[in-house]
């Protein structure tokens, strides 16, 4: 009766949540599974106990010995077998990985009932897994503990097959950035606004990573390149905690490169974290809390030469003048006819006039007079004084973090339980803008904050069933600013941040303004069931909800101020913003939903494993599209219609015909303006939702005991970022001629890949094993520009629109050994070679290449990450309590676009190649037992070599140093006041970063 009841509860408990409450959830658990035979006789025992110690979970085996015990956390277990008359066996060591099977036979000896002998052996961790039907990569906590990393993204990076760019764009089998998703205890957290994360979890909290490159199952939606999944630590009974901290700084001689790279200072990267867990309530509540603060200087200095108040430029004497109040100034005149001179007051020129800013000729009016000079000259005199900066150096790419992550677990029976995820990361950092290198306080500040609330309740119904309820809601929040008040009294005119060719910015302020958001609210079901010993049925829906926010303005200076003498008068400005229908303001709010269910099968036979699924996705983008797309801006229309109302006969607007009356003899004008609200009424048209099926099938078998073949295939879409979607939401363009803009489509149908593979593991040794896999992806309708332009009523002009018409071909083919922790040591050796070709790496390429006067490329061409060869190297040695261990990189240039010569084929998009590259990382440990618990003393060198690769290069030599443009520069005899050639043609972004030294302690009770 009971059980009729639970099924009964469970079938409305699906009906509701799929007809009412739409929900959806990926892997967290793994199994385990197995047979429990007699060991003289090996006939089956039906009825044996296997638990899981220190736990209720376990499960009686069936009339064949069979057992199954699912909805395992990821981690290292013991299990024990009973049966009467046997003797208890246990198995220590046994490992569980998000989404596999792990399989454990026990073979029980007949023995003494009485005496309760246990036998207890330690399983072997399996270096082949018989159930991977798509390439996963498996980190434990222990394995990220021992990389040189501080960050978990550092250890993703480290996988086979993914590539970074040169700009730090993660990508997985040559897929575009953003094409990843990334999920924290089952839960889906990409900021759809870009494809990132909406927060960083600390490593230290990491219980399981797993990264998916191959063709991944059903459950997995809403990306086409790859899956990260983290199953973050739960709490226990046991109370523990740690603290660790870390200091460090650049050491590198790269002088020649790197402004101040020579000064270490040992605070200048300082982390703090510490976690604490255990059981509030013991067997009932437990908790695990994670804080982290850290600052990091970066390795790119300014010097402020400068302060954003600096004013200088150009004004004009007579000759007069020029001979009798400022004969410092003859060798800088320049004779401007009519008897008037130009003055270049610039630095060096003398000891109180050496800034430079706007080259700007001023009235010679108020100059030549006699009695306003005097003033004039003093002015000028005093807002250099107060322009003057300290030549202090200042780093331009540091960032703080500040990180808060909380966990509770509330067991409300031995097989249900509530658990609530809290993670928070706060960020304030700001970019490298070379251009702000002497004036850097001129720059923008950048805030980054992501919230995440994650609510789940899990429930065993037995010993084959279980399902998941969840809930989770995150707000990822980007702003950047100069100054948070928009009227802060310290902005400058824009005029003012004007620079001559080839010398950096030595006034001004950045007066653009960004602020975006993405609140999401999910809600999630699945139901797991081992329906059969060979078939395991998961079946999911997901709702999501978002609200997306971007507004977009630049600051402008009251309307009196616009020809504002900057010398006279000083910089600062009194600034306003102007109405959302120019270019200077930009703002829009959407609230898109998502809505998606599969349906899994996991069909386990003694030599086949077979994962078959479908899944469905639907998208209601909550957009709208323009109506007639000649005419975008309603704000502005461009045709006659839209402007005026046609009263008259002749079936034209704006002709002025009369409406019959006469006043004195004058007749009326009878046509009049369309208003904004009558043309929001046909302006635009609803953007249509959109639906796709993605059916996947993975496969694997083995050809011997310790080789097993997979393959798998599938169809992976996912929505067009909202980036793209919602840009320029009031379609405001530019003005003048040839291309003026780019908007944003909330039409766009989703992008889509089919992917397979093919692959091969094999166990060489006792402890090594091979990998050898091929891939590819098919990639269709991704997001571009390279559609045919737009023109504007009257054929004057022409826009851009995004639109799905990208394209690329992946291909790849990777080996991998792994020799596991034996002998003091294991090392791992990956090779990957990729072909990704595709017809833009990036969306705005084409309507990029259209408005700097270029045809966009119309066929496939190496996209910018297009890395041929990489291999991934590690080594790790160590004894009872040290370790040491290397990451090693190298690999091929990246392609770049070479500027065009005499030869036909440097025309081509991404036709040569940079330099290659390598680099070594480096960690050491120490353990040293402290009262009740452990200290570890570590250092972490990473670029151990301090080498210099070329990441970015000059499009006319190929190399990140030198370029025949600075000698082309030096003939024009340009003025050289603020910096040199030699320092303009030097650009620090062209190269990786230098070592770096952190060291550090971890204690831990």
């Amino acid at each position: 009766m009971k059980s009729r009841r639970s099924l009964l509860l469970v079938i409305m408990a699906i009906f509701q949540m799929t007809v009412l409450v739409p929900l959806a959830q990926a892997g967290t658990t793994g199994k385990i599974a197995g047979v429990v035979i007699n060991k003289e006789t090996g006939e089956p025992l039906f009825g044996a106990n296997v638990i899981i110690e220190g736990s209720s979970r376990g499960a009686a085996t069936d009339s064949k010995g069979r057992f199954t015990i699912l909805n395992i956390p990821p981690g290292v277990y013991t299990l024990r077998a009973m049966y009467i008359g046997y003797n208890i066996m246990r198995v220590e060591n046994v490992r569980i990985n998000i989404d596999l099977t792990t399989r454990i036979n026990f073979e029980l000896d007949e023995g003494v009932v009485e005496t309760g002998q246990s036998v207890t052996i330690v399983a072997e961790r399996k270096m082949i897994i018989k159930d991977l039907t798509a390439t996963t990569a498996v980190l434990g906590a222990d394995d990220i503990a021992n990389l040189p990393v501080t960050e978990i993204a550092e250890a993703i990076e480290l996988q086979a097959g993914l590539v970074k760019d040169a700009g730090g764009g993660l990508h997985m089998r040559g897929g575009r950035s953003g094409e990843v998703s990334y999920r924290i205890d089952g839960i889906p957290v990409t900021d759809m606004y870009d494809g990132g994360t909406v927060v960083d979890i600390n490593k230290d909290m990491v219980s399981e990573l797993q990264v998916v490159s191959g063709a991944f199952n059903a459950e997995y939606g809403q990306a086409m390149s790859g899956i990260i999944n983290i199953t973050t630590k739960d709490g226990s009974n046991d109370f523990g905690g740690n603290f660790s901290t870390y200091i460090g700084d650049h050491f590198s001689s790269h002088t020649d490169i790197f402004m101040n790279i020579d000064a270490v200072d040992p605070l200048a990267i300082r982390n703090f974290a510490g976690s604490l867990h255990g059981a509030l309530i013991k067997d009932k509540l437990f908790f695990y809390v994670n804080a982290r603060n850290i600052y990091f200087d970066g390795h790119l200095d300014g010097q402020r030469r400068f302060n954003p108040n600096s004013v200088s430029g150009n004004f004009v004497v007579t000759r007069e003048e020029l001979e009798t109040k400022m004969p410092e100034y003859l060798d800088n005149a320049v004779d401007l006819d009519g008897g008037y001179w130009g003055i270049r007051y610039s630095l060096g020129s003398n000891d109180y006039l050496d800034s430079l800013v706007v080259p700007f000729i001023y009235d010679p009016g108020v100059v030549s007079n006699p009695d306003s000079f005097a003033v004039y000259y003093q002015k000028l005199k005093n807002n250099h004084q107060q322009g003057k900066g300290d030549n202090k150096y200042v780093p331009m790419n540091w960032n703080r973090k500040m990180y808060l992550q909380g966990k509770l677990i509330y067991k409300l029976t031995p097989m249900a339980r509530f658990s609530y995820n809290f993670i928070m990361d706060d960020v304030k950092y700001q970019d490298f803008e070379r251009n702000w290198l002497y004036n850097p306080d001129g720059r923008k500040q950048r805030f980054r904050k992501g919230e995440t609330h994650i609510l789940q309740f899990n429930h065993i119904l037995n010993s084959t069933t279980f399902y998941n309820i969840g809930l989770s809601y995150f707000k990822k929040e980007y702003k950047d600013y100069r100054y948070e008040d928009l009227h802060d009294e310290r902005y400058v005119h824009p005029n003012n941040s004007i620079a001559d060719p080839y010398s950096f910015i030595t006034g001004g302020t950045d007066n653009g303004r960004f602020n975006r958001y993405t609140n999401t609210l999910l809600a999630k079901f699945d139901i797991t069931s081992q329906v059969t010993h060979t078939h395991m049925l998961k079946l999911g829906v997901e709702y999501r909800k978002h609200e997306v926010m971007e507004r977009n303005i630049t600051l402008r200076p009251i309307s009196d101020q616009t020809d504002l003498n900057l010398a006279l008068s000083g910089p600062y400005i009194e600034t306003r913003v102007l109405d959302d229908n120019t270019i200077y303001y930009n703002t829009g709010l959407h609230k898109p939903s998502e809505f998606s269910t599969y349906l899994q099968d996991k069909m386990e036979f003694e030599n086949l494993i077979i994962n078959l699924g479908v899944r469905f996705d639907y998208f209601e983008p909550n957009g709208q599209v323009l109506a007639d797309p000649s005419d975008p801006t309603i704000f502005d229309p461009l045709r006659p219609e839209n402007r005026y109302h046609d009263y008259g006969t002749d079936g034209l607007p704006n002709t002025h015909d009369a409406d019959g009356s006469e006043d004195n003899g004058v007749q009326d004008v009878g046509e009049t303006d369309v208003s904004l609200a009558e043309r929001q009424s046909y302006w635009y048209r609803d953007a249509k939702a959109k639906w796709k099926l993605s059916p996947r099938l993975g496969v694997s078998f083995p050809i011997t005991d310790t080789g097993v073949i997979h393959f798998s295939y599938g169809h992976f879409i996912q929505t067009p970022r909202f980036q793209r979607l919602y840009q320029n939401p009031a379609f405001i363009l530019g003005s003048g001629t040839g291309n003026v803009g780019v908007i944003g489509n909330t039409d766009l149908e989703p992008e889509q890949t089919i992917s397979g593979e093919i692959g091969l593991q094999q166990q060489l040794t006792i402890d090594v094993s091979m990998n050898l896999t091929a891939y590819f992806r098919d990639i269709r309708n991704l997001t571009g520009t390279r559609s045919e332009q737009i023109l504007l009523y009257g054929e004057s002009a022409s826009y851009s629109k995004f639109t799905n018409s990208d394209f690329g071909f992946i291909r790849g083919f990777i080996m991998a050994l792994s020799k596991r922790y034996s002998n003091n040591f294991s090392a791992s050796l990956d090779y990957t070679y990729q072909i990704a070709r595709g017809t833009n790496s990036d969306p705005e390429a084409a309507r990029n290449a259209v408005a700097g006067g270029a045809l966009p490329e119309v066929q496939m061409t190496s996209l910018d990450w297009d890395q041929t060869h990489t291999v991934n190297a590690s080594l790790t040695y160590g004894g009872r309590n040290w370790s040491a261990s290397l990451i090693g990189q190298t690999g091929t240039g990246l392609p770049y676009t070479p500027r065009a010569t005499v030869d036909i084929t440097t025309l081509l998009t991404n036709s040569q190649r940079k330099p290659g590259f390598y680099n070594i990382d480096l960690r050491a440990s120490k353990d040293f037992k402290l009262a009740h618990g452990n200290v570890s003393v570590f250092m972490r060198i990473f670029n151990i070599f301090d080498t210099l690769n070329e990441i970015n290069v000059f499009s006319d030599t190929g190399r990140a140093g030198f370029t025949r443009d600075q000698e082309i520069a030096a003939a024009t005899n340009p003025m050289q006041i603020v910096n040199s050639l030699n320092q303009w043609y030097t650009i620090q972004t062209h190269y990786n970063e230098p070592r770096r030294i952190e060291v550090g302690m971890t204690y831990s009770f």
